[in-house]
């Protein structure tokens, strides 16, 4: 948004990272597509460079809407690493887990501290567990201002939200029934971090998550420590995918791949090859070739089967054949209406209202109104309308109009007034 008078090249590194996306506060655009157009308003040309393009760029590509440049080998002609799968079903069953490792990835860690190499171990979630449970009645701490759970921050001694902060102080007993058996279900960074001290006490440790990383140079101090070789294993959020380039990595740990593969979302599947395909080509850049473990529950998914063969074209020719079946971008642009308001039959009345009335006009292009994911954040209560509109058929001017038409019309109503309605084009 600089207002440059004659840029003569644009560059978006990592275009495919969903961070370029901005969700809050409006407005809600995508940096790499604001990039494209401020390129083509100056007639500059543009370069979008990554080793995992995302569905929408590389569909351009082969449209011939986007020229393509391939790297076909790493710089320095080094091999990309070997990956290796272990089944946790398998070694949960042959009880070769030890905690969270299993014995292949606890083996290969060991070998390579012996000779003075580095360890990355990813896992794509924050806090020692995502939640607490009461083994006697079942109960789970929730916050208190969003339907979610807290999650449990053993360095802290706290329960914390993800969504709006809310904090609470560590629990010695269930506050629906007293029992003091309350259980720790799933793990993340933290515990990692934690256990990993246990298994292997030689080894210096260091955690880059949000959590390590809010002071003014945390961020550059971990990676400082780590590149001079002060840091043994660093254990870290997709902070750890993002293109560092370290000489003395010779193992990536991906702890649990299954996380990434079934989360709810059309874009699960790119996401999880993107993220496990990123991080795994932080093992073995410069001297020699690396290795990656893979600690996966279900082996025969087929984005496995995709990041073991490091086969990006069969990937996308796969996905883009269920995302124009189910018509999802790049084939169809997607609007995403979330509906707000601090009483929930507000919200819901409202968002039947407005679906009636944007359904006349859209029929079958309009779906919902729908749940979110987590229904209630902040405090407030939410309801999501999903509008697909074909990139080629639907007019996105007309689209426009219709819903802002809709909007404007509810609103008008005394019921309504006080509802927000939030609308984000191309919803990441």
């Amino acid at each position: 948004f600089l207002p440059l008078e004659n840029p003569g090249l644009i560059i978006v590194d990592e275009e495919h990272d969903s961070s370029y996306k901005q969700y809050e506060p409006a407005p809600r655009y995508h940096a790499r597509d604001a990039a494209v157009y401020l390129a083509q308003l100056h007639q500059c040309p543009i370069l979008l460079g990554t080793a995992t393009p995302s569905l929408e760029s590389y569909h351009n590509v082969k449209s011939g809407k986007y020229g393509i440049v391939e790297l076909s080998e790493r710089f320095g002609g080094i091999q990309l690493p070997e990956i290796a799968l272990v089944d946790l079903k398998e070694a949960a069953r042959k009880k070769q887990m030890k905690s969270l490792f299993s014995s292949t990835l606890l083996h290969a860690m060991k070998a390579v501290l012996a000779k003075n190499e580095q360890v990355i171990l990813f896992q794509n979630r924050r806090g020692y567990s995502p939640f607490l449970l009461c083994a006697t009645c079942g109960w789970i701490p929730r916050c208190k201002n969003c339907d979610v759970s807290l999650t449990y921050h053993k360095i802290f001694k706290e329960l914390r939200c993800h969504y709006c902060g809310y904090r609470e102080k560590e629990l010695s007993n269930c506050l629906a029934c007293s029992s003091t058996h309350l259980q720790i279900q799933g793990f993340g960074t933290e515990k990692i971090e934690d256990e990993l001290q246990l298994f292997l006490p030689e080894a210096q440790i260091q955690r880059m998550d949000l959590d390590t990383v809010k002071s003014k140079h945390g961020h550059e101090k971990i990676i400082t420590a780590f590149e001079a070789g002060s840091v043994d294993i660093l254990v870290g959020t997709q902070m750890v995918t993002k293109g560092l380039d370290f000489d003395n990595v010779s193992l990536v740990g991906i702890l649990s791949a299954d996380q990434l593969l079934n989360f709810p979302d059309f874009r699960a599947s790119e996401r999880a090859f993107q993220l496990m395909a990123q991080v795994s080509g932080r093992s073995g850049r410069k001297k020699k070739r690396g290795k990656v473990i893979i600690q996966v529950a279900n082996i025969d998914h087929p984005v496995i089967g995709f990041i073991l063969k490091d086969d990006y074209i069969n990937f996308y020719g796969h996905e883009v054949m269920q995302r124009q079946m189910l018509k999802y971008p790049p084939f169809y642009r997607l609007i995403k209406l979330t509906l707000k308001h601090r009483k929930a039959e507000v919200v819901t009345e409202g968002a039947r209202q407005l679906a009636v009335r944007l359904k006349k006009v859209l029929g079958r292009r309009l779906l919902g109104p729908a749940l979110p994911m987590v229904p209630r954040i902040r405090n407030y209560y939410l309801r999501d309308l999903l509008i697909k509109l074909h990139k080629e058929q639907d007019s996105p001017v007309r689209g426009k109009q219709i819903i802002l038409d809709a909007v404007a019309a509810l609103q008008t109503e005394t019921a309504f007034k006080s509802l927000i309605v939030v609308i984000d084009v191309d919803p990441m």
